[in-house]
């Protein structure tokens, strides 16, 4: 007679669609939609490529004007770390983040049955992708030490310091600049005899390329035997900030950072890695390993409230 009883309990919860996935938290509770706020270069790439096939995420309206699609309800950061340490500690979050800044607190999933790596990044099989992009004023001439600091940058030098950061380091010339753009070779990097003169190196833009300029300008700082802290201020708010930190350099000491392609007549930028955009869950919830575009779409838009509702 129990188990009759639990029989019709179970196929009365299938039914009326409230039975718990395996693995999958509590499904009757909403998703905790996890996004960076708006301007943020990581967002602009998930954003530009999550679609249900009519819309995106973020698209533009009539009149040009940007339209954001994310649910209302979604919970906006204004750091990767910020985006990690709520989906490790709610177990119906999901959210995304720079690849390289994955670690074992949470689930990275695939999407459109792939997961990220360098090689289907490289491939372009993991759709949502971006690259990492340094910037100074078009038209400024950059103080010595900024000018020796963006040939360190722009040398094979930094394929090293990108490895290190779990970024993939971009050698070939054409892919190093916008599209239609002149190629951006690699250089020589040839150090001076001294430090240059000029102060220090202001540093602004995306927190997803934290770990690759600390890992640069520490590399940069050794060849001359100073400590990266002494020639370098670095201060990480989101693309945006970035790029409007290059547009108000008056002295040539700005560089900005931006996780998401810039094409603006006022500034000059080169493409030095691609990053992956991980999607990214709780570590308890084994049971969503795989979301298509399209489920994605429905997820951070607020069509789909709960796990419970997708047809996994």
């Amino acid at each position: 007679m129990k188990r009759i009883v639990t029989f019709v309990l179970m196929l009365t919860m299938i039914v009326s669609g409230t039975a718990v996935l395996s693995g999958c938290g509590d499904t009757e509770k909403n998703i905790t939609v996890v996004v960076r706020e708006q301007g943020s270069g990581t967002r602009e790439a998930f954003d530009k490529v999550v679609t249900d096939g009519e819309h995106f995420l973020e698209e533009k309206d009539a009149d040009g004007k940007k339209v954001y699609n994310t649910t209302t309800d979604a919970v906006e950061y204004t750091k990767t770390g910020n985006v990690l340490t709520a989906v490790a500690s709610d177990k119906n979050a999901i959210g995304y983040i720079s690849y390289g800044s994955v670690n074992d607190t949470i689930n990275v999933i695939k999407v459109n049955g792939v997961a990220p790596s360098e090689a289907t990044v490289l491939d372009g099989t993991y759709k949502i992708q971006r690259p990492f992009v340094v910037m100074t004023k078009k038209g400024l001439e950059l103080t010595p030490i900024t000018a020796d600091f963006m040939n360190y940058i722009k040398s094979g030098n930094t394929e090293q310091h990108a490895q290190d950061a779990g970024c993939i380091f971009l050698s070939d010339p054409a892919k190093r600049a916008n599209e239609g753009d002149t190629p951006i070779e690699v250089v020589n990097f040839e150090k001076s005899e001294t430090l240059p003169e000029g102060g220090k190196i202001v540093v602004r833009g995306s927190t997803s390329m934290e770990q690759f300029i600390n890992n640069v300008a520490k590399g940069y700082a050794d060849l001359y035997g100073v400590s990266a802290e002494d020639i370098f201020d670095i201060q990480l708010e989101g693309s945006s900030v970035g790029r409007s930190a290059v547009e108000d350099d008056t002295t040539g000491n700005v560089i900005g950072l931006s996780s998401a392609a810039v094409d603006q007549d006022d500034i000059d930028s080169f493409n030095a890695c691609l990053d992956a955009v991980a999607v990214i869950v709780n570590k308890e919830n084994t049971a969503i390993t795989d979301l298509t575009l399209n489920e994605l779409y429905d997820i951070f838009s607020g069509k789909i409230k709960k796990f419970s509702e997708l047809n996994k």
